[in-house]
């Protein structure tokens, strides 16, 4: 495992068997700054079961499938007129970058006029972008139960500090279905019961209980999360005939990638960010940042999207902002923060053992381990445990 603050590898000098314990103590106290928020990257919706993915994939290994499902006539247009080679190393695990030549070459035929290849490019687009949305519905009950138990060791820090935000690229509904199940209260950005629809304002708002009834003294409640999909969500719609001022609708089951709102990615995904609902989410991520004595903790985030990356540069500027990477170093864009050499960006994983182009191991920066062995428990989190316990232990002596 390494500990990087700067340059400097806090773990060098301890035993293995206490790396983990360290790190648990340096977020511990993470935990206690006024201003927390999370930024949640793909890498925490893959998780594979023995050597089965039973989560949602990562560009490199949705590629691999995803060309595997390609037709004959499909190869031979983006071989032949695309003109590029899926079994290269630019393409052959990264489908973002082949999407991106697809939406190119697009605005090319677009400008020449050229109707007959620009119907069948707009069907390869539409192939892939449904492919990615079938992906990114699913409802794996184990992977749920991860993020469950990474929202358990987050809502019962000190109920003094601010509410912690949780930003993320995905489109799944992982952290909404744990959040349910928890009975989590939390603010996604919409209003409303039978029709919800975005209203950025709702960000704005907490839920609090009343205290004390004779002088309306009312107190925030303790389990309560901001949620924040940077990207869109599988079940976010746009419908035109509504007469909201938002035309945005979140809807209880995902219907078909022709509806959803989501952001892909394309050449145009900076550009896509300034339009409604992501402009208003990105200057909420923007605003957080900017707070004083604020921490970022990133998660399977690769630091691939220039758009979020800017605003944590300049989150960078201010002293007090301190930004805390879990993933691989050797990642180039991470590695180029790392070299930064500020005592103020941390960097923890573990080196990755390779065998057969397939992890021996799983790292300690993948977000099954960073759940089960780097988060801290919380004592109000082991007072819940307790309690739950009690009530069984109740039950179970009273049938007997």
């Amino acid at each position: 495992m390494y500990f990087y603050k700067g340059q400097k590898d806090i773990l060098e000098k301890v035993d293995s068997d206490k790396q983990a314990s360290e790190v648990q103590k340096e977020i511990l106290k993470v935990f206690s700054v006024h201003n927390l928020s999370f930024l949640l990257g793909s890498g925490c919706s893959s998780f594979e079961k023995d050597g089965t993915q039973i989560g949602i994939p990562t560009m490199a290994p949705m590629a691999i499938e995803y060309y595997a499902s390609l037709v004959a006539a499909e190869t031979t247009f983006i071989k032949n007129v695309v003109k590029i080679d899926i079994a290269s190393d630019k393409y052959a695990k990264n489908l973002e970058k082949f999407l991106e030549v697809l939406f190119s070459y697009k605005y090319l035929l677009e400008s020449q006029n050229n109707t007959v290849e620009l119907k069948t490019l707009e069907g390869l687009i539409e192939k892939t972008k449904q492919f990615i949305f079938d992906k990114c519905i699913s409802k794996n009950e184990t992977v749920v139960d991860l993020y469950k138990s990474f929202y358990r060791k987050l809502v019962y820090r000190d109920s003094n500090l601010s509410k912690i935000n949780i930003f993320t690229t995905n489109y799944d509904l992982f952290s909404e279905r744990a959040l349910d199940q928890l009975g989590i209260i939390f603010s996604n950005g919409f209003s409303g019961t039978i029709e919800r629809y975005f209203n950025p304002a709702v960000f704005n708002y907490a839920f609090a209980e009343q205290m004390e009834l004779s002088n309306s003294k009312w107190n925030v409640i303790d389990n309560f999360i901001y949620l924040y999909k940077l990207h869109g969500s599988v079940n976010w719609i746009e419908d035109e005939t509504s007469k909201q001022l938002f035309k945005i609708q979140e809807i209880q089951e995902p219907k078909s990638e022709k509806t959803s709102v989501m952001i892909y990615p394309t050449p145009v995904k900076q550009n896509a960010s300034f339009g409604s609902p992501y402009s208003d989410l990105f200057r909420e991520f923007q605003k957080k940042l900017m707070k004083n004595n604020n921490v970022l903790i990133t998660i399977g985030y690769s630091f691939s999207d220039e758009h979020i990356n800017n605003l944590i540069y300049q989150a960078l500027t201010i002293p007090t902002f301190r930004l805390v990477i879990v993933g691989n170093k050797d990642v180039a864009n991470i590695k180029k923060l790392y070299e930064l050499n500020d005592p103020r960006i941390w960097i923890i994983g573990e080196e990755e053992k390779w065998d057969d182009d397939k992890l021996s191991e799983t790292p300690v920066h993948f977000f099954s381990r960073i759940v089960e062995e780097l988060l801290p428990e919380i004592d109000g989190q082991g007072e819940i445990e307790k309690s739950i316990d009690a009530v069984k232990t109740l039950f179970s002596s009273k049938s007997e």
